[in-house]
């Protein structure tokens, strides 16, 4: 048997442990592939392939992990107290990019928000701190699509618990895959054709209406600002109420379903 010099063995145990260490090690996401995220991804149209609870803020956002699971019980928790800001099959649009140590967040047709239009917006925030990547004339516009619904925004995060590996483009497509089909040019059938025919245009003008759902509710007038449950000759009613007074509208359900709309604003006695 061959001897095996002290230097030799050194060595050979050296070798071992960078060849045991390598795989382990994670390597971060580098500039180059942060910078060719935000190029392919912001601006981009996708279809939902779920729904995106409404949000008040980044902290409620969906959230897939690495391996791009969605917790399915979390969004359906969040989707019955918060409701559904957009709906499977819409067409949406990411209008923002940030990026922090062990998440990359992705904002959904402007989070909501209204003011300035999404492209004069859209940027990438690095540890905090956003930089605009885009001009203020924004992306050409894409005229073969249909729009998407102004107003109506969420917020999407792509959560690394290790911290966000160097990842390209095309890998976090994969990852968001199961929220969103980016290779869909338009959806099959847009949510509000989904609704009764005699609701689509209150929906459109922001209005409740008697018969609704409180799906279609929220998705027409978002959250109410309270609720008032009560019960009367054994039935239970539940106001939804929208401003404060006197500019007040009460959406009173009985189920699931609109029974009365009252709208005590100034303009409507």
């Amino acid at each position: 048997m061959k001897r095996v010099s002290a230097a030799g063995l050194g060595l050979l145990l050296f070798g071992g442990l960078v060849c045991s260490a390598g795989p382990a090690a994670q390597a971060t996401l580098t500039p180059e592939n942060r910078i060719a995220i935000v190029r392919i991804l912001a601006y981009e149209f996708a279809i939902t392939r779920q729904p995106l609870p409404a949000s008040k803020n980044k902290k409620e956002a969906l959230t897939v992990a690495g391996n791009g699971q969605v917790n399915q019980e979390k969004l359906r928790n969040d989707l019955a107290q918060r409701g559904a800001a957009i709906y499977t099959g819409e067409r949406v649009q990411i209008t923002k990019i940030e990026f922090e140590k062990d998440f990359i967040l992705f904002e959904i047709n402007g989070g909501g928000k209204k003011g300035r239009k999404w492209y004069e917006r859209i940027q990438v925030g690095v540890g905090g701190a956003p930089v605009p990547t885009v001009s203020k004339d924004g992306p050409p516009p894409d005229p073969s699509q249909e729009p998407v619904r102004a107003g109506f925004g969420s917020w999407v995060v792509l959560r690394f618990p290790e911290g966000v590996p160097d990842v390209t483009p095309e890998h976090v497509k994969e990852l968001l895959a199961g929220v969103f089909d980016f290779e869909a040019r338009s959806a099959a059938t847009p949510w509000i054709e989904t609704i009764p025919e005699e609701f689509r245009e209150p929906v459109k003008q922001r209005r409740a209406v008697v018969g609704m759902t409180r799906e279609i509710v929220l998705a027409a007038k978002g959250r109410p600002e309270k609720k008032i449950r009560e019960t009367k000759d054994g039935v239970e009613y539940e106001d939804w109420i929208y401003g404060n007074p006197p500019f007040t509208i009460f959406v009173t359900f009985v189920g699931d379903e609109v029974v009365e709309v009252r709208d005590r604003t100034p303009h409507s006695q």
